[in-house]
C-alpha cells in the first residue's frame, strides 16, 4: 500500500514596520550622479551615471560655430558637418562606417552659430574600441581635397532640402544681427566651389582648441571619459584666450522667395539673453513656453496638431495657419521671436498678427506663466540629448545635474520676475527683425510691420 504524505506550508506576512528594513532608492529624473573635472590644458570633462541605460553616448564639443568664421572661411561649419563621415588620420571613411554599423553604433555631427558637437552613440561594452573612431572624427579629420570635392554635391543638396521653417529661423537671426552672429549655419551656393582643404584645416586649427573643448558622456564610466579627453590634446599648457567679436542688433529684413502663391513662413524676432546668466535664460524660456512652442504631446506622427494657447488659438478656424514662439541663446546674447506658417492669401494678416503679438508679449498673465512653467518641465530625454546638453553646460559653466534640479530652478522663479522679462521683450519691438520664406510679395515689408506696430 502506497502512503502519500503531504506537507502544508503556511506563509505569514507582517505589516509591522521594522527599523532595520532597507528600502530601494526612488528613481530620479535623468542622471543621478555627475562627475566633473578640468584638465591642465583647459578641456572640461563630465560623466553622468544613468539609471540602467543599455546605450551610452559621448560628446566632444567645440565652441567653434559659424560665428567664428572669418570672411574667407564662411561656410566652414557646414563643410565640417558634411566631412564628419570623411577619413581621419587613423581610419578611412569606409572603415569607420563599416565598423560602426557592425556594432550598432553611430556618430553624428551637429552645429549652430555657437558650437560644433560630435556624438558617439553605442552599446557600453564596445565604447572602449569605438572611442578612437570618435576621436578620429572630431579631432583628427584630414579634410582631403578629393573628399571635400565629393561632399560639394551633398552640400548643394542640403541647401535644396532645407525645411522652410529651419531656413526662416536661420534668416531671422541673420536679419537680427550685424557681426559674426549674422553668419549663416549653411554655406552659400557661391562659396561651395571655393572652399579648399587649406581653409578647412586653418579653421579647425584656429578654433578646435583645448580651451574651447568640452567632453561629456552618459552611461560611460568617468575613467573612460577622462582617458578620451586626455587623447584629444597632449599638451598640458592652456592656450591663449580667444578674442570674440561682439554682434550688434540691426533689425533688418531677409527673405527667400519660393514663388507666387507658395506656402509662406514668417519669423519676427527681437534680441534676447545669452547663456551667461542661467536664471535670465530660464525666464526667457518660460515666456516662450507660455506663448506656445508647439505640440504639448509628442505624437506618433507629424499630424499631431494639439494647439498650445495663446499662440495655438490665434489662427482660429484657419487650419492652414500655425504660430509658435522660440528662444535661441548663445554665450553672450540670443533671439526671441514668433514664427508663423500660412498660405500666401493670408500671409499679410499672419505677419501683422505675429508682429503685434511679439510687441505685446508683456501682457501675459500669471496663469499663462504658470502654464509655461509646466510646459517647460516636460522633458523628452535620450542619451544623445543628455550628453550634448551636459557638454553645453560645461562650456557655459552651468551645473544642472538632472531634470529634477531644473524643475526646482523653474519653480523658484516668481511670476513677477518672469512678467518683467516679458515686458522687457515688448519694449524691444523697435529692434524687430523680419524674415520671410515663400511668397515674398504677399508679406508687408519690415518698415510697415515695425512702424505699424509702434504706432498702435
Amino acid at each position: 500500500m502506497n502512503i502519500h504524505v503531504f506537507r502544508s506550508f503556511k506563509r505569514q506576512f507582517s505589516v509591522r514596520s521594522v527599523r532595520n528594513t532597507r528600502c530601494l532608492p526612488k528613481p530620479d529624473y535623468g542622471p543621478m550622479e555627475v562627475q566633473r573635472s578640468v584638465l591642465l590644458n583647459g578641456i572640461k570633462v563630465a560623466a553622468a551615471k544613468p539609471l540602467g541605460a543599455q546605450i551610452s553616448a559621448c560628446t566632444i564639443m567645440y565652441q567653434a560655430g559659424s560665428r567664428y568664421e572669418r570672411d574667407d572661411q564662411l561656410g566652414a561649419s557646414h563643410f565640417i558637418r558634411a566631412a564628419s563621415s570623411a577619413s581621419g588620420c587613423g581610419y578611412s571613411a569606409f572603415i569607420k562606417m563599416r565598423y560602426l554599423q557592425q556594432h550598432g553604433a553611430s556618430i553624428t555631427c551637429t552645429s549652430d552659430r555657437q558650437s560644433v558637437a560630435f556624438t558617439l552613440r553605442c552599446p557600453l561594452p564596445v565604447f572602449s574600441d569605438l572611442k578612437y573612431h570618435l576621436l578620429d572624427t572630431a579631432a583628427r579629420c584630414c579634410y582631403h581635397k578629393w573628399e571635400l570635392d565629393d561632399r560639394r554635391s551633398l552640400i548643394r543638396d542640403d541647401l535644396v532640402r532645407i525645411h522652410p521653417e529651419q531656413r526662416v529661423i536661420d534668416l531671422v537671426q541673420k536679419a537680427c544681427w550685424s557681426g559674426p552672429l549674422g553668419n549663416s549655419i549653411f554655406c552659400e551656393e557661391e562659396r561651395i566651389g571655393s572652399m579648399s582643404s587649406e581653409s578647412m584645416t586653418c579653421f579647425a586649427k584656429t578654433n578646435f582648441r583645448s580651451s574651447e573643448c568640452t567632453v561629456a558622456s552618459v552611461g560611460v564610466p568617468f575613467e573612460e571619459t577622462l582617458k578620451l579627453a586626455e587623447l584629444i590634446e597632449y599638451k598640458r599648457e592652456m592656450p591663449e584666450s580667444r578674442v570674440d567679436v561682439m554682434s550688434r542688433p540691426r533689425g533688418g529684413f531677409e527673405y527667400h522667395d519660393l514663388g507666387v502663391s507658395s506656402d509662406t513662413w514668417i519669423a519676427v524676432a527681437v534680441p534676447s539673453c545669452g547663456t551667461c546668466e542661467i536664471s535670465c535664460l530660464i525666464k526667457h524660456a518660460i515666456v516662450a513656453a507660455a506663448c506656445g512652442t508647439g505640440s504639448m504631446q509628442v505624437g506618433q506622427h507629424v499630424l499631431d496638431r494639439t494647439p498650445q494657447h495663446p499662440l495655438g488659438l490665434m489662427s482660429g478656424n484657419d487650419i492652414f495657419t500655425e504660430y509658435k514662439a522660440f528662444n535661441i541663446s548663445y554665450s553672450d546674447t540670443g533671439v526671441f521671436g514668433i514664427v508663423a506658417k500660412t498660405r500666401a492669401a493670408t500671409a499679410r494678416n499672419a505677419a501683422i498678427a505675429a508682429a503685434e503679438f511679439l510687441s505685446n508679449v508683456g501682457d501675459l498673465d500669471f496663469q499663462q506663466i504658470d502654464v509655461g512653467k509646466k510646459r517647460l518641465t516636460l522633458h523628452d530625454e535620450d542619451c544623445t540629448k543628455l550628453t550634448e546638453g551636459l557638454a553645453l553646460q560645461l562650456a557655459n559653466n552651468v551645473q544642472i545635474d538632472s531634470a529634477r534640479t531644473s524643475m526646482c530652478m523653474i519653480d523658484l522663479l516668481c511670476n513677477d520676475e518672469i512678467s518683467c522679462t516679458a515686458k522687457a521683450l515688448s519694449c524691444k519691438a523697435g529692434q524687430m527683425a523680419v524674415a520671410v520664406v515663400g511668397d515674398v510679395g504677399a508679406v508687408p515689408n519690415d518698415r510697415e510691420l515695425v512702424y505699424g506696430v509702434a504706432s498702435k
